[in-house]
C-alpha cells in the first residue's frame, strides 16, 4: 500500500530543507530565505532560492522547484519513495511495514543494482580479516582501523566464483550480479567474478549508496593490472562520479572549495591527515560532469597531482575545464616520485601540509607546464606557447576574473595585456572597425529575482502574498471576510487563489498554504506566478528589535490583506462609479442613478481616508 499522505505530509514539515539542499549548495541567508548558486545549470549571480518556513525551493534562472522531496529526486536521481524514505529517516519517523508506492521498472532494476553492489561490499568486508595479503597491505600503508571503517574497505577472495556463489545464495539473480558489473559470463554461460585477490574500495553516490567498486591487485604478476574498476552500469558512470564526495561534501562546502587527487588511496590518506574535502577521480581523467558536480558546491578546486609527466598533462587538461566552467583553480604539483599517499605515509601529515599549501595560480602552472614541455628559447616557439595561453584564458566566462588572469600572464611573459587581447580569436572576430562606436557593457547577469511573470494588480500581489505566507491572513480571507476569489479581476490570480481555497479545505495542518505549493493542482505559468510572490516578499527587517520595536509577522501579514482588500474595494468602487456615469450621460435626468453615483463617491472616500 503507498504511505498514507498524512506521514509523508509530517515528514516534508519536519524536514528542514535548507539543511538537507545545504549539503550539496552552498546558501547564504538573505532576509527570510536563503540564496546559492543553482544546483540544476551554471549560472554566475545566484538564483536559487530556499523557504526555510515553507520547505520549497526555486530558481528564477532555470525555473526548477519543488519540496524537499523533488530536490532528492532530480539532484540525486531517487525515486519519490526513495526521497520519502532518505528524509524519513533523517528526522526520526518510520514509515509503517508494508508502506510501498510501485516503482517504476528502471527504478525497480537500479534499486536491485544497488542493493546486490551493497551486499557485495559486505562479502568484501567480511572477507578481509581473511586475507592475508590485504592485511598486509592495509598495515604497509598504515591505515587506521578507524579509516578502513569509513572507506568500508574489503578484500576479494582468490577464488574466481566465491562472491557469485555467495550472492546467489542470497537470492540475487545472476543478471542482476552481471549488470551490477560484479559478474562476467562466459560463452558457455558459466559465470565468473570480475574481482579476485584484489583490495575492495567501493565508490558511492552522493547519497551514500554503494554504486560500484575500485580494486587494487594484491598479486606479483607484472601483467595484472595494478587497478581495475566496474565496468558502465545503469547506476555508475565513471566520467560523472567521484570518489568519497558523500563523505567530503559538507567540508567541501565548509571549506568553501575542493581538493581533487587522482587515486583512491590519495583521498584516504588526505581524509586520514584531516583534510577531509578531498575527493578522487573514479578510474578516469577529469571530465566537464565532474567539474560541474563540484561547481554545485564551491566555485573554487585545488588540483594535487603527481609530478611525473602524466601528472603534469592531467592537471593542464584540468585546469583548461575548470577556467571554461568559471571556477577558480589552483594546482599542487608534487615532487617526481610522490603522490600525497606516499607523502602522508612517509614523510608525516605536517609536512604533507607543508606540501600541499605550496599552490600554484592557473597561470603560474600554465606556464610552468609550457616551458616543460616546449622550448621557450626559441622566439617563434614562445610566440606560439604565449599565444595558446592567451586563448586557452578566452573561454573564462567572468570577465574580471579573465582580465586578472591576462594581466598575471602579462606579468609572468612580459607581453602587455592589451597585446595579448588582441591575439585571442574573441579579441579579433569582435574588434570594432576604426571610428566605429563601441557600446558601453552591459551587466548581463540575470537578476536574482525576476519581473512578475504573469500580468496582475498590485493589490492583488499584496493580497496573494499575505494569503501564502501566513495560515491566519488565509482563514481570515476565506472564514472572517467570506472572500470570493471570482470577485479578483485578473485570471491567474483568480486560479491561484481559488486552488489556496481548496486547498485550505482538505487540509488539516497548520503551515502556510505556499508550503503546499507542490500539490496545488494549477497551470504552470499560476505556479510560477505562486513562487515569484513568495520569494520575492520582504518582510520588515528583524533589526527593528534592535531599537526596541517588536514587530509581529503575523500581524504584518494580515495588515497587508486588508490594506489589499481596502484597494480592491476602491478599485471596484471606482469601476462602478464609471459605469454609472456612463449610464447618466445618456439618462442625465435619472436622480436615481444620480444618488447611486454619489453614495458609492461617499463610500469611496470614506474607504480612501481609511487605507494607508
Amino acid at each position: 500500500m503507498p504511505i498514507p499522505s498524512d506521514i509523508i505530509s509530517e515528514i516534508r514539515d519536519r524536514a528542514d530543507i535548507v539543511s538537507v539542499i545545504g549539503q550539496y549548495v552552498h546558501l547564504r541567508q538573505r532576509g527570510k530565505n536563503f540564496v546559492g548558486l543553482c544546483p540544476f545549470h551554471t549560472e554566475k549571480t545566484p538564483s536559487f532560492n530556499v523557504s526555510p518556513e515553507l520547505g520549497i525551493y526555486k530558481c528564477f534562472g532555470c525555473g526548477k522547484s519543488g519540496d524537499v522531496f523533488t530536490f532528492l529526486q532530480e539532484y540525486n536521481g531517487l525515486s519519490f519513495l526513495e526521497a520519502v524514505r532518505t528524509v524519513a529517516s533523517s528526522v526520526g519517523i518510520a514509515i509503517p511495514e508494508g508502506a510501498e508506492q510501485a516503482p517504476s521498472p528502471a527504478d525497480e532494476h537500479r534499486r536491485q543494482l544497488i542493493r546486490a553492489l551493497e551486499a557485495a561490499r559486505d562479502y568484501y568486508r567480511s572477507q578481509l580479516e581473511k586475507h592475508v595479503a590485504a592485511q598486509r597491505f592495509i598495515h604497509d600503508r598504515g591505515l587506521s582501523q578507524a579509516m578502513v571503517e569509513r572507506f568500508q574497505l574489503g578484500a576479494a577472495p582468490p577464488s574466481w566464483t566465491a562472491l557469485g556463489d555467495a550472492l546467489s545464495a542470497q537470492g540475487f539473480a545472476i543478471d542482476v550480479l552481471r549488470d551490477a558489473g560484479l559478474v562476467a559470463i562466459r560463452d558457455d554461460g558459466s559465470q565468473y567474478d570480475r574481482f579476485r585477490n584484489r583490495v575492495m574500495f567501493p565508490i558511492w553516490n552522493t547519497a551514500g549508496n554503494v554504486i560500484g567498486f575500485g580494486a587494487r591487485t594484491l598479486s606479483n604478476d607484472p601483467n595484472e593490472p595494478k587497478y581495475i574498476n566496474s565496468p558502465q552500469t545503469a547506476v555508475y558512470d565513471k566520467s560523472a562520479t567521484f570518489y568519497g564526495l558523500h563523505l567530503a561534501r559538507h567540508k567541501i562546502v565548509h571549506e568553501q572549495h575542493a581538493v581533487i587527487v587522482e587515486g583512491y588511496m590519495d583521498a584516504i590518506a588526505l581524509h586520514a591527515a584531516g583534510i577531509e574535502h578531498c575527493v578522487a577521480t573514479s578510474g578516469t581523467a577529469l571530465t566537464e560532469q565532474h567539474i560541474e558536480i563540484l561547481r554545485r558546491l564551491t566555485k573554487r578546486v585545488v588540483l594535487v597531482f603527481d609530478g611525473d609527466t602524466a601528472g603534469w598533462n592531467a592537471a593542464h587538461r584540468a585546469v583548461g575545464l575548470a577556467l571554461r566552467s568559471g571556477m577558480s583553480v589552483d594546482v599542487v604539483i608534487l615532487p617526481e616520485g610522490e603522490d600525497p599517499d606516499s607523502l602522508v605515509r612517509t614523510r608525516g601529515v605536517e609536512i604533507a601540509r607543508q606540501q600541499l599549501s605550496k599552490r600554484l595560480s592557473p597561470i603560474e602552472f600554465l606556464v610552468a607546464w609550457s616551458k616543460r614541455t616546449n622550448d621557450w628559447s626559441r622566439p617563434d616557439i614562445a610566440t606560439q606557447q604565449i599565444r595558446a595561453l592567451a586563448e586557452m584564458l578566452t573561454p573564462v566566462p567572468d570577465s574580471i576574473y579573465r582580465v586578472l588572469l591576462l594581466r598575471e600572464l602579462s606579468d609572468r611573459v612580459g607581453i602587455p595585456v592589451d597585446l595579448l587581447q588582441r591575439t585571442t580569436p574573441a579579441h579579433r572576430v569582435h574588434q570594432p572597425q576604426r571610428n566605429q562606436r563601441v557600446p558601453s557593457p552591459k551587466h548581463s547577469e540575470p537578476p536574482t529575482t525576476p519581473p512578475p511573470p504573469a500580468p496582475i494588480l498590485p493589490e492583488e500581489v499584496e493580497l496573494l502574498k499575505a494569503v501564502l505566507l501566513s495560515r491566519n491572513a488565509a482563514q481570515t480571507l476565506f472564514d472572517e471576510y467570506v472572500f470570493d476569489p471570482a470577485t479578483l479581476p485578473t485570471a491567474s490570480a483568480r486560479q491561484l487563489l481559488e486552488a489556496v481555497a481548496e486547498q485550505l479545505q482538505t487540509d488539516s495542518s497548520q503551515r502556510p498554504p505556499g508550503s503546499a505549493l507542490p500539490d496545488l493542482n494549477i497551470p504552470d505559468h499560476v505556479r510560477t506566478l505562486a513562487e515569484w510572490l513568495i520569494f520575492t516578499h520582504e518582510f520588515p527587517s528583524p533589526r527593528w528589535s534592535d531599537h526596541g520595536i517588536e514587530l509581529d509577522r503575523d500581524r504584518h501579514l494580515r495588515r497587508l490583506l486588508d490594506d489589499a482588500l481596502g484597494k480592491l474595494e476602491e478599485r471596484r468602487l471606482k469601476h462602478r462609479i464609471e459605469e454609472l456615469t456612463k449610464q447618466l450621460q445618456q439618462q442625465p435626468d435619472n436622480v436615481e442613478l444620480l444618488q447611486q453615483i454619489k453614495r458609492l463617491n461617499e463610500l469611496r472616500i470614506q474607504l480612501t481616508n481609511q487605507t494607508p
